[in-house]
């Protein structure tokens, strides 16, 4: 499913310092990441996300390109706890916290527990958290990641630890300027890019969120662009953990 996708990354924007920051380790360009993720305790948003593909699409009526607008709220606490209510066209809750994730059929009540360690493992690390991108610092554990500079940008490169038939490589960037990720490139075999995404952030807060994640991505059936809008965004106002307990 392409919203459990995981899709990370980063642009550089390079700033006159640049010549003084160029030597940046890995951990280094991690630790100035976390700096503004670790403002985030928990956040609040509502989205809209619209789907445009060559693919077949449950939902979507018509032959040809198809197109189709889902609806819904989320909630977030600290790395690993998300929560993604689907409102419309389907009605479904998806939790996560820790190592599972529970699925809830809103319509029927059916519930469905998955093992997201298992499931990650099987990606080569970039099965998400229902919904939530996984951060560099989570990466480290199924990539081999290196750091190089390109067309005056940080570039992180991660390669699976473990042979991945679907995943190559990963290509993250990072805006030096705020220290977000903000682009991530993601190749097949024969380091075929099969997917990149686009990040756009807005100041809440003293915090830079994420406002728009824009997809594009390329698969043996077709092509399907995502572009995931988040709106009405609270930053840490106290979310309580029962909005993401598993039964």
């Amino acid at each position: 499913m392409a919203k459990k996708i995981c899709l990370i990354a980063a642009a550089l924007v390079l700033t006159a310092s640049f010549a003084l920051a160029s030597n940046l380790s890995l951990d280094d360009l991690v630790n100035k990441l976390q700096s503004n993720q670790s403002k985030i305790n928990d956040m609040y948003a509502e989205t809209v996300t619209t789907i445009t593909s060559n693919m077949a699409m449950p939902g979507a009526e018509g032959r040809g390109p198809q197109k189709m607008v889902q609806k819904g709220k989320m909630w977030t606490k600290g790395e690993n706890k998300s929560k993604i209510e689907m409102l419309t066209p389907m009605k479904q809750t998806t939790i996560t916290n820790g190592d599972k994730m529970l699925i809830i059929n809103s319509e029927t009540g059916q519930k469905m527990v998955q093992d997201l360690k298992e499931m990650r493992k099987k990606a080569g690390g970039v099965a998400g958290s229902g919904g939530q991108q996984m951060g560099l610092a989570k990466a480290k554990e199924y990539f081999n990641l290196s750091v190089s500079q390109k067309g005056g940008n940080y570039v992180i490169t991660g390669i699976p630890k473990e042979a991945n038939k679907f995943l190559a490589k990963m290509e993250f960037y990072i805006d030096s300027s705020k220290w977000i990720p903000t682009k991530v490139l993601m190749y097949g075999p024969q380091n075929k890019l099969i997917s990149q995404s686009n990040i756009e952030y807005q100041k809440i807060s003293d915090v830079w969120v994420p406002v728009k994640n824009i997809s594009d991505v390329t698969t043996p059936a077709g092509k399907m662009k995502i572009e995931m809008e988040f709106n009405n965004i609270k930053i840490n106002r106290g979310i309580s953990d029962n909005e993401f307990k598993i039964d």
